[in-house]
């Protein structure tokens, strides 16, 4: 009934993306919109954690046991920091 294929991993704060031809969606607390991932980007959506073709719903206080509003993206080559407090630009793209 499940997918079990992984799609994604966790190291620490990070959450990586597996498998690029699948999106994630996180899912996140109540008070902020939720966060597509694809191996092109990172951005906020207005799409609810219904079960769709493609993409995984990953629920950001089941991965990190708690309502967490910083964390790591990691999708393709690209590493985002995603602070939801910063209301007005949470998803930066990070520079190495």
């Amino acid at each position: 009934m499940f997918d079990n294929t992984v799609t994604y991993s966790v190291n620490n704060s990070t959450i990586i993306l597996r498998d690029e031809k699948k999106e994630l969606l996180l899912v996140t607390p109540p008070q902020y919109q939720n966060i597509l991932v694809s191996r092109y980007g990172c951005q906020f959506t207005d799409l609810q954690p219904v079960r769709r073709a493609g993409t995984k719903n990953v629920f950001l206080h089941e991965v990190f046991k708690r309502d967490k509003t910083f964390f790591f993206v990691k999708a393709g080559e690209t590493e985002f920091q995603i602070d939801l407090k910063f209301t007005e630009s949470p998803i930066t793209t990070m520079k190495f």
